[in-house]
């Protein structure tokens, strides 16, 4: 009789300590690609936060216009977040293509910006040689 019962305990025991946890598919999921589209913006919303914008604010939290621009809530987003890392198999599919679609932004990026700071040093630079012509002509007068 004890046997049995103790059976039973780690019986209880093993399926309570399943790894794996279901979740119904809720109501207006987001779709998988709409989720990329979103996950995708939130993390420039994110990187971008820092960044001093045109009215020279710094730290502003833009994931609220992510929410806007898809017509969501944040419990919406919640929900599909919880609904997609329960299944661990499409969650990892909509993160490496984020993942490749930030990494080709970060490749088309980069180049200009390298271009843009070599644009900056020749000017800085011409402003010293006109800087240094003035100081010349400045001191045979």
């Amino acid at each position: 009789m004890i046997r049995t019962i103790y059976l039973i305990l780690i019986f209880i025991l093993i399926l309570g300590c399943q790894d794996k946890v279901y979740y119904e598919k809720p109501e207006g999921l987001l779709e998988k690609e709409e989720m990329i589209e979103i996950l995708y913006d939130m993390h420039l919303a994110v990187g971008t936060s820092n960044i001093q914008n045109v009215h020279f604010e710094k730290n502003r939290n833009y994931t609220s216009l992510v929410y806007e621009k898809y017509g969501i809530d944040s419990t919406r987003f919640l929900e599909a977040n919880v609904y997609y890392t329960a299944h661990i198999q499409e969650y990892e599919e909509i993160f490496e293509e984020v993942e490749r679609r930030i990494t080709e932004l970060k490749q088309v990026m980069e180049p200009q910006s390298d271009s843009t700071s070599v644009i900056s040093n020749k000017i800085r630079e011409a402003g010293r040689k006109q800087d240094s012509i003035r100081k010349v002509l400045k001191s045979k007068n």
